[in-house]
């Protein structure tokens, strides 16, 4: 499994989290920024994808070679945290479909489990698919979609996050399920709920404004 982590190259990552990460930045500013970094999330995974070579003739008449998708991906977006960093994958990648997925996170003595509740993906699915979701955490999430992709025929899988924690990493790089990730940031650890620490908190409730009941 490839990692690639857009900080390590691109200041342009620490930007984007200097504001995401503080606590003080609103519910308005968040999405604006987790829609850039979706938009810069996008540009990076353009090299995960396989490319085919497509011809073009000029206004002056000359043919130039370009590239072009073999395929669009399809983009699944795991709610409702990620509806604005999917906003900014939509920008880049504008003829690509939309696949959604609903989970909750079921803490246990032993562990998480995850619960997907809701779906809408395509029946089979012929190409790329990238996973958005704003925060890797335990990986377990991210998992569980990906095992849905490649059990629908996907290929290659790659997970898009604003932020990855080690420990998540890692259980996904255990799976083997997933090919790469693209991530702004590498952080360190989980804290007893299992958070992303230093993280930026809970990315769905400062995304959408609605704390759930």
């Amino acid at each position: 499994m490839k990692i690639t982590v857009v900080g390590e190259e691109n200041p342009i990552a620490h930007w984007i989290l200097r504001w995401l990460r503080d606590k003080e930045t609103g519910v308005d500013s968040f999405r604006e920024w987790m829609k850039r970094a979706g938009l810069v999330l996008a540009v990076y995974t353009a090299r995960e994808l396989p490319w085919r070579q497509a011809t073009v003739k000029t206004p002056l008449g000359a043919g130039a070679v370009e590239v072009e998708p073999e395929k669009p991906p399809l983009i699944v977006g795991v709610l409702g945290a990620s509806l604005p960093l999917l906003e900014g994958f939509t920008e880049l990648y504008p003829s690509s479909p939309i696949g959604l997925v609903a989970a909750k996170r079921i803490e246990e003595e032993s562990g998480v489990r995850i619960e997907v509740y809701y779906s809408r993906l395509p029946a089979r699915v012929e190409g790329p698919s990238i996973i958005v979701d704003p925060m890797l955490a335990t990986g377990h999430t991210i998992a569980t979609t990906a095992r849905i992709l490649v059990e629908k025929g996907a290929s290659p899988i790659i997970v898009a996050s604003a932020i990855a924690s080690k420990p998540g990493v890692s259980y996904l790089a255990s799976t083997g399920l997933v090919d790469s990730i693209v991530t702004l940031a590498l952080d360190p650890q989980l804290d007893s709920n299992y958070f992303i620490v230093p993280g930026l908190g809970d990315a769905g409730d400062r995304s959408l404004g609605v704390e759930p009941s």
